[in-house]
């Protein structure tokens, strides 16, 4: 059965090192995956932002470089004079000329920017002059009259326009999207306009901004849509799949507050990024594939259960040690107190490790000198206390023989006839009873009255006529339960203290009432009563003595600090004494027990 036991130690112990080991690991584990997963989250979101932003920054600068070009086509001064002649000619074949006199000036302009498609110079009553670099040119259309008019509105309140227009060949005959920039041509200078300039810009030069050599693999996959802000798709770096033909991104992204997120788009779902040019209107959106960011997580994931796993084996394995390396010298414990068990107290632990098991077995091997020790000790008090016993017998013998011997002058004075020292001796050898018994035990408050009234009779033969006790007590409260000797020494202080010096006249007062859940008893005088200090300095020692503390600094009185120990000893801070005095107006001390009658 021990053998049983000791090996159920050792299994709880493996089992409790390895929930707990296995617990930490666990959490650990979840806990990086879930923050490395997060982490590539909002890794994907930061590369995004940075990566539109940039793009976006790109083409501001692209547009720019067609702004400034726009602006020298429309300052030029061989346009101007061309559409100047254009305007004073009337006849058609002379406006058909001047479209070859600026084929040249378009030309010089166009050839340097491979990005420009075409140039297109418009007048006011819709006369297109163009050059374009197609090998096969577009089938031309022509802005009409309400084109021109919306132009010279929007143109009124900013310096160009951007619009998307339909899919023609580039320079290479490679399909892509083109943007027109519109300008208004000034007459200088006097600042009236002339006419259109409209520069078309082949978009699939954009693609140029995005090739990276050094692109990691999120930039590999992903997405980049340039939009306006109704959703119509500028530019995307991808083609778009069979049966999409609205050419459109979702609106109500660019409509939220924040700039990323996750979207489905084309029956796939995507985390996106987008930044919104003041400059151009349009949003450059980096769509990144949701599946390529879980790829990743997957990856974490394995590495994160590989090594889980690996920890899990060797947090195991060590468990096992441990709980294998404590509970052997614990079995070992465990038999020699089962030794000490059956009385053999020489069975001490060998055990050498400085460690918890090497200072318990230290300890334990103390233990039995100890306990050997205090076997010796305990015999050796007991032989003591039968001869301490011995002698208290042979002590009371001289309390008992002077009980006694006041009897014996008691009934040899009342047979000779002097009652006066019969009755001192009766009151005496009733206050040497009534001491002699246990001080612990209470008593009734009649028998405390009785022995007041015995040491009281003493004191008259005394002092006589000078003084006189009132007792003010009501039937029920006499067997009321109080400590011994509590009320007796109050009423010796009143007479040594309070009345000694007065010629006649001295009382002493002694009330009982309950208050609340309390017995008071009050002790009166009309003594010659404490000034204020000495009342302040008795209560102050009252109030802070503890059961250690002597009657240092208390002056005044017998025994008052030991009375008022041995109530709160007995029953609780609440109890005690209160003193109450005034010079010529004499003592009132109050004690509170608990009504316990």
């Amino acid at each position: 059965m021990r053998r049983w036991n000791d090996r159920m130690l050792k299994t709880k112990m493996f089992i409790a090192f390895s929930i707990v080991s296995l617990f930490i690991v666990g959490v650990t584990c979840v806990t990086f995956y879930c923050k490395n997963t997060g982490d590539v989250t909002n890794q994907t979101f930061a590369l995004s932002k940075i990566i539109s932003k940039q793009l976006s920054e790109m083409i501001n600068l692209y547009t720019q470089n067609i702004q400034e070009l726009s602006l020298a086509i429309s300052i030029d001064p061989s346009i101007q004079n061309h559409l100047f002649e254009f305007y004073k000619a009337s006849n058609p074949i002379h406006k058909e000329t001047i479209g070859y006199k600026l084929n040249p000036v378009l030309f010089n302009f166009s050839y340097p920017k491979s990005y420009v498609e075409s140039i297109s110079i418009y007048t006011l009553d819709e006369h297109l002059y163009q050059y374009t670099k197609l090998v096969k040119p577009r089938p031309m259309m022509p802005f009409s009259s309400r084109h021109l008019s919306e132009f010279g509105r929007v143109l009124s309140n900013k310096p160009f326009m951007l619009i998307p227009a339909d899919e023609g060949v580039g320079s290479r005959d490679k399909p892509g999207k083109v943007v027109s920039f519109i300008r208004k041509i000034n007459k200088i200078p006097t600042q009236t306009t002339i006419g259109f300039v409209a520069i078309d810009i082949n978009v699939n030069a954009f693609r140029i901004m995005l090739a990276n050599p050094n692109a990691n693999e999120l930039e590999h996959t992903m997405h980049v849509v340039i939009a306006d802000d109704t959703g119509r798709i500028i530019f995307e770096n991808g083609t778009a799949p069979a049966g999409d033909s609205t050419g459109r991104f979702d609106a109500a992204v660019f409509q939220k507050p924040i700039t990323h997120g996750e979207l489905q788009w084309r029956d796939k779902r995507y985390l996106y990024a987008f930044e919104r040019s003041h400059y151009t209107g349009w949003n450059t959106v980096i769509l990144i594939p949701k599946d390529v960011v879980l790829l990743k997580q997957k990856r974490i994931q394995d590495i994160v259960f590989i090594v889980g796993a690996v920890s899990m084996m060797l947090v195991a394995a060590v468990s096992y040690m441990l709980s294998h390396q404590i509970t052997l010298p614990l079995h070992k414990l465990m038999r020699k107190m089962s030794r000490v068990e059956l009385g053999d107290f020489n069975q001490r632990m060998e055990y050498e490790g400085n460690n918890e098991i090497g200072r318990l077995s230290k300890m334990y091997n103390h233990m039995l000198d100890s306990i050997s020790r205090l076997i010796h000790q305990v015999y050796e008090s007991r032989l003591a206390e039968n001869h301490a016993q011995l002698s208290a017998l042979h002590a009371q013998i001289n309390p008992h023989f002077l009980y006694n011997t006041l009897n014996i002058m008691k009934s040899i004075s009342r047979l000779r006839g002097i009652e006066e020292v019969a009755e001192i001796s009766e009151s005496l050898a009733g206050l040497f009873q009534y001491s002699m018994k246990n001080l612990a035990h209470p008593v009734p408050l009649r028998k405390e009255l009785e022995h007041i009234h015995n040491y009281f009779k003493i004191q008259q033969h005394r002092f006589g006529d000078r003084m006189e006790l009132w007792c003010d007590v009501p039937e029920p409260l006499l067997d009321a339960a109080i400590l011994k000797l509590t009320i007796q020494p109050l009423v010796e202080n009143a007479v040594n203290h309070g009345l000694r010096k007065m010629k006649n006249g001295g009382r002493i007062h002694i009330q009982a009432f309950r208050r609340d859940h309390a017995l008071v008893l009050e002790v009166t005088d009309n003594g010659e009563g404490m000034s204020e200090a000495e009342r302040t300095q008795l209560q102050a020692s009252l109030d802070n003595s503890t059961p250690l503390d002597h009657d240092h600094g208390v002056t005044n009185g017998i025994g008052v600090l030991n009375i008022h120990q041995r109530i709160q000893l007995s029953y609780g801070k609440e109890y005690g004494l209160k003193v109450a005095s005034a010079p010529g107006r004499g003592t009132t001390v109050t004690l509170l027990f608990p009504n316990e009658s």
